[in-house]
């Protein structure tokens, strides 16, 4: 039986995407950590967004609910 013949190689291993090795590793790794950090920065400017609108909506709303509470305490009271 030729031994040779059945030893697996690295380049085996990258042919079929199983080199478990330290680096390829190390290298997916790197790889998912760029594609979340994309994904992350993508939502960036939809959030701001979001936190304007809500920023808009409390400056809007928060003044209005006062105004009306002092209006009905004053009513309340006299």
């Amino acid at each position: 039986m030729n031994r040779a013949a059945q030893q697996e190689t690295p380049a085996a291993h990258e042919l079929h995407g199983t080199d478990t090795s330290t680096k390829a590793i190390a290298r997916r790794l790197r790889v998912v950590a760029g594609q979340r950090a994309e994904e992350l920065l993508a939502e960036v400017p939809a959030t701001l967004r979001r936190l304007r609108t809500l920023l808009l909506v409390l400056s809007i709303a928060i003044p209005a609910f006062l105004l009306g509470l002092i209006v009905v305490l004053w009513h309340v009271a006299s």
